[in-house]
């Protein structure tokens, strides 16, 4: 693949980040990976590719999201996203699509796992 159809292929598009969501979502699938392990994720109409650093009983994420490739030609860059995910927490990142990667830190830092959450209506019942 060329530099320019890679270059192509690529328009981050995480809605946004949260450090420790408090949304409905459903697991869907979980993938776990160790340090400077490449993980690769593909989520709806966007892709993540991504690693992580242990570094002081925390996991140093890096996750680069761009489009899928497609038919059509059209230059986008992909976002580069960092977090900093103490060990035994997570980070959640929304896609927009009604989906959510939700990255988690094992007890010190030795291994982090990825599950793509498919988040659900939420209403509160109140009387």
């Amino acid at each position: 693949m060329t530099g320019y159809l890679k270059g192509a292929i690529g328009a981050a598009m995480l809605a946004g980040f949260a450090s420790i969501g408090a949304t409905s979502a459903m697991s869907q699938s979980t993938v776990t990976f160790k340090p400077l392990h490449g993980i690769s994720v593909h989520v709806g109409s966007k892709h993540a590719v991504g690693y992580f650093v242990s570094d002081a009983n925390v996991c140093e994420l890096t996750l680069v999201v761009g489009e899928e490739p497609g038919e059509e030609i059209v230059v986008n860059t992909p976002a580069r996203f960092r977090a900093t995910v103490a060990a035994g927490t997570h980070a959640r990142f929304d896609t927009g699509e009604g989906k959510e990667l939700q990255f988690s830190c094992a007890p010190g830092a030795s291994a982090m796992s990825v599950d793509t959450l498919q988040q659900t209506a939420y209403r509160s019942v109140t009387r």
